[in-house]
């Protein structure tokens, strides 16, 4: 099948993938057409007396519709997440030196020729060596004999990139093969000779090690022989940021002392916990982030239905989500974006509940209550990254929009109260009470913040690092994770490296420059490669939606304008002071707000126009067949090379 799914659209998945998404849709259809709806009754908005008093929005229900199309959306999108994700089986056992001279001879048992070497090295025990950290190899010498006298140099190996296979291509026929190691901080995973005629590896024995570690033996380099890929892609190796989280979570899950830690690490922990159920491999170390762009589609369904209380919309908002290419890259990479941007759109969710009540008309534990979740989730996403402090700004201004709203009430109300001859009853009685709960509500509001925004927060951010080996043999403190704060903002401020595929704010708003992840060849000779950026109708559409937004928040004074426009503010504003190198994945935060901008223009056309269903169903779908039409560019399918320099629209962008 993946055969004629190549053959028809240069796409090795697309056709299982529309037949299981096919299959799944019947089903879930199926279901839900036995399913009752419930009954529901939608909650009354309190009317005010006054006019200048904006009353509480209760939060909307769910109805089966509202279910049906999450769940497809949703399910549809998993399908294609999860699709060859990543492989279970993966070189773990690791071989350390006993010394700073190891040397290490195998034997070619078939005495077949070989044309490359291939060797892999995982992370070794860090526990072991206080003195340094035992990670990959340093210029190890591998050479050929006949006699074991007389050594022909065949290949160094060397180079950066842990979980990534090195292939060493060489043209040799030896009977004896031997390595020499230089250093004991050197570590190798699996060592292999591709066979010349590309029908499998040269079957090895080892002979002898003049130094030996029985924790970690020589033999460990030649044991896992039978998964070793002879076309090593996405799907059975790491790239890009993967040499570094994964890393970090393979540490975390065996008890070792870290290597190095750029990053807050409550994302990383939920990578352990992955790694520690199902091992050290591609699925497991991706599985968390994958997992977690899943459950982002039902969660923003959740904030649109919040804000807009339109099922069409909220279906429209979902599907830009699940067909942009940037959550599904992002999702599918083991690294820390899909964890961050999660979390804050999850806090976001629990701001703007608070910010459509009024503790005029609702009950101040209620509201504080909201207030508490929403700082455990802020504290969440600080932890997982820092990208999680510019949000927490775009918390805080609407925090303190809301509030200032309720004083101008309170300002309006004694007013009120001073011409009482000119409103009724009922009106003064609501003057009252605004007058007398504005002052003890809002010193009351500001002292738990201290606590729901700071403290709890920063209490969370500690508490984050209890499972990790950050500082050696030292234990958790207070005092430690300042020093890593610390250390973490030096090393992001004094960055100075650059890369070929480095962008800066603008380029991401406009999809100008996509970074570059991933490429290889594989036995069938399909190319796959990963690039990361935008579906370019969502960056598009986004930037007129936001512009539109900003209008409407200052002539129309819009509350969800506003909303939008400080989430999306904060989520891009401080790039734009950044000066070290950043790419366009930096931009995933930001999509997501243009996501609701989009959804604010839908939602004011459909009001004004309602026929205009249809125009938007269309667009709706051409933005899902470009998504489709760019899988082998953002996922990694296999594909032409005729086909993917085909979708390079822009000289800008690079797909292999």
């Amino acid at each position: 099948m993946r055969n004629l799914s190549y053959t028809l659209f240069r796409d090795s998945e697309l056709l299982p993938i529309l037949l299981v998404c096919g299959v799944c849709f019947v089903l879930i259809s199926l279901v839900f057409h036995f399913l009752k709806e419930r009954n529901i009754q939608k909650p009354k908005r309190k009317k005010s007396s006054l006019s200048f008093v904006r009353t509480s929005v209760p939060s909307p229900s769910l109805t089966k519709k509202d279910f049906y199309l999450m769940s497809v959306i949703t399910l549809m999108y998993a399908i294609v997440s999860f699709w060859r994700l990543g492989s279970m089986k993966f070189p773990v056992t690791t071989w350390q030196p006993a010394s700073d001279h190891t040397q290490i001879i195998l034997e070619t048992q078939s005495g077949e020729a070989f044309d490359a070497i291939y060797a892999l090295y995982n992370e070794g025990d860090n526990n072991s060596n206080p003195d340094n950290y035992q990670l990959g190899f340093h210029d190890i010498e591998v050479e050929g004999s006949e006699d074991m006298d007389s050594w022909q140099a065949l290949a160094t190996l060397e180079g950066k990139g842990i979980f990534e296979w090195k292939i060493f291509e060489t043209e040799n026929n030896y009977r004896y093969i031997r390595l020499t190691s230089s250093s004991k901080d050197d570590t190798m995973t699996e060592f292999a000779l591709r066979k010349a005629d590309h029908s499998g590896f040269v079957p090895l024995s080892l002979v002898s090690v003049n130094e030996e570690d029985e924790r970690y033996p020589a033999s460990f380099i030649i044991d896992e022989q039978e998964i070793v890929p002879m076309y090593p892609t996405y799907y059975e190796e790491g790239y890009f940021d993967e040499v570094y989280h994964p890393r970090n979570a393979w540490e975390i899950a065996e008890g070792q002392r870290m290597y190095a830690t750029v990053h807050p690490l409550f994302g990383t922990n939920l990578m352990a916990l992955s790694i520690k159920i199902l091992g050290l491999n591609p699925f497991a170390w991706r599985l968390p982030g994958a997992l977690t762009g899943v459950l982002m589609i039902p969660l923003l369904y959740v904030i649109l239905k919040q804000m807009f209380r339109k099922t069409f919309a909220c279906a429209c908002g979902a599907v830009l989500l699940a067909a942009d290419f940037m959550h599904l890259t992002t999702s599918r990479i083991g690294t820390l974006e899909p964890f961050s941007v999660f979390f804050i759109l999850w806090m976001f969710l629990y701001m703007i509940r608070y910010v459509q009540t009024s503790f005029y008309d609702t009950p101040l534990r209620k509201q504080l209550k909201i207030l508490f979740i929403c700082g455990v989730l802020m504290g969440i996403a600080i932890a997982t990254k820092w990208t999680g402090c510019y949000s927490a700004v775009g918390l805080a201004m609407l925090l303190f929009a809301s509030l200032f709203r309720r004083f101008y009430e309170y300002r309006k109300a004694g007013k009120v109260l001073k011409n009482q001859d000119n409103y009724l009853g009922v009106q003064i009685e609501e003057a009252k009470n605004i007058r007398s709960l504005f002052v003890k509500n809002t010193v009351i509001t500001l002292a738990c913040c201290v606590l729901f925004f700071i403290i709890i927060p920063l209490g969370i951010y500690c508490l984050s690092y209890l499972p990790d080996k950050v500082w050696g043999a030292n234990p958790w403190s207070i005092k430690n994770v300042g020093r890593q704060i610390l250390y973490i903002y030096r090393y992001h401020k004094s960055v100075t490296a650059t890369h070929p595929y480095q962008s800066v704010w603008w380029m991401w708003v406009l999809d100008v420059r996509p970074i570059w992840y991933h490429q290889s060849t594989d036995a069938m000779g399909w190319y796959h490669t990963i690039s990361c950026f935008s579906n370019p109708l969502l960056c598009l559409m986004g930037l007129g939606a936001i512009l539109f937004v900003i209008y409407d928040m200052i002539r129309e004074k819009k509350q969800n304008a506003w909303i939008i426009f400080a989430g999306w503010l904060t989520a891009l504003g401080p790039w734009l002071l950044v000066d070290r190198c950043v790419f366009s994945y930096h931009f995933y935060p930001t999509s997501l707000f243009a996501i609701m901008a989009i959804v604010y223009v839908i939602d004011r056309i459909m009001k004004k126009t309602p026929k205009a269903k249809t125009a938007v169903i269309l667009v709706m779908a051409l933005y899902v067949l470009v998504f489709v039409i760019y899988l082998p560019a953002t996922a990694g399918f296999g594909t032409s090379r005729d086909y993917i320099n085909a979708l390079e629209l822009l000289g800008t962008w690079h797909f292999g």
